[in-house]
């Protein structure tokens, strides 16, 4: 066990809305057609990871208070992770900062399966409460390659960076695809405030998840399935004339830009629009919304409405008609955040 002095620290971290081009920042998905972008919006939904010495000394203590799940285990490096619905926070913790002995708490405030890019947005807390707790680097190593490579080793399947970079950023994100590596730009101010305004987002009741499904498109597309390639041609489309119409303030742009995501992921799978978020999509379009789209995967979770100027009310309103919960969430500028504490020694 390596001895280190630890600190009470806490992180905070945004949620996010995807708003079109989303699965393909699954590599090499987003290099197969030219130009393809993701676009997603931080949310002042935040998830919050607090780290300090252990309770018993010497030990491993992970806490997940929303799901009323603890255990403890020996720090020491080489230690087996269990499963189960604490292993990505044993993980993180173990990488961030092997054979150190800590208390990690976790509160999401979202049950799982929302499609707000929840786990993603805990591991990049937890990483950086856990590193920062014992006197380390919160952005070092780089939070959102290390946390994508353990999603993916606790998952089993090829994972993005999307959700990461809108939880360490916060703000608008732009993911462009490129070989090489890819860009990512961040947008604040004026675009970011016409969000603000006219994003709403719902929930559809059901959670989901969103591995098996993204998976499954995955796994169609590296082997060409001809419905699968039109399909991602089309959200590469979506993905790039989203990231132009964020940019220049074009709500009608980015609404477009959103139903050509929406329509092409519901042709490639009846799983993606649910009874019930078909429903609450079509009441919000009939009120005057701009553009519709399901956050992640689909199957369930949350939706985001764009909503023009002066129909705020009336969206919200046939949204909650059709069985919707309007959240009163907003986008956000502010990324992952630290508060620190006083040091004491385990």
């Amino acid at each position: 066990m390596t001895k280190r002095r630890v600190r009470n620290v806490s992180a905070t971290a945004p949620l996010r809305a995807d708003l079109a081009g989303g699965t393909l920042d699954l590599w090499p998905l987003g290099l197969l057609d030219d130009g393809g972008a993701t676009v997603a919006v931080a949310l002042d939904l935040r998830v919050r990871a607090a780290a300090g010495p252990p309770r018993r000394p010497g030990r491993l203590e992970l806490r997940a208070e929303d799901l009323a799940r603890e255990r403890s285990s020996d720090p020491a490096p080489g230690g087996r992770c269990r499963g189960g619905p604490l292993e990505l926070l044993e993980r993180a913790a173990r990488v961030a900062v092997p054979g150190v002995a800590l208390r990690l708490a976790t509160r999401s405030p979202v049950r799982a399966g929302s499609g707000l890019g929840t786990s993603s947005a805990l591991g990049v807390a937890a990483a950086a409460a856990c590193r920062a707790a014992a006197g380390l680097p919160a952005r070092r190593p780089p939070l959102v390659p290390l946390v994508r490579d353990l999603e993916a080793r606790v998952l089993g399947i090829p994972t993005g960076t999307q959700d990461h970079e809108a939880a360490l950023r916060g703000g608008i994100v732009v993911l462009e695809h490129r070989p090489g590596g890819g860009r990512v730009t961040r947008l604040a101010g004026r675009p970011l405030a016409v969000l603000r305004e006219c994003l709403l987002p719902v929930d559809s009741g059901a959670g989901r998840s969103s591995g098996p499904s993204n998976w499954d498109l995955f796994r169609r597309r590296i082997e060409g399935d001809p419905a699968a390639v039109r399909a991602f041609r089309r959200v590469a489309r979506a993905g790039s004339r989203a990231a132009e119409a964020v940019a220049a303030g074009d709500l009608r742009g980015l609404g477009r830009a959103m139903r050509e995501d929406m329509a092409a992921r519901a042709e490639w799978s009846p799983l993606v629009l649910t009874p019930a978020l078909r429903e609450i999509l079509a009441a919000a379009r009939r009120a005057g919304a701009l553009g519709e789209k399901v956050c992640g995967a689909g199957g369930g979770g949350y939706a985001v409405i764009l909503v023009p100027p002066g129909r705020r009310e009336a969206v919200t309103a046939a949204v909650r008609e059709a069985g919707g919960t309007p959240s009163p969430a907003r986008p956000t500028g502010r990324g992952l955040r630290l508060e620190g504490g006083r040091r004491q020694r385990t």
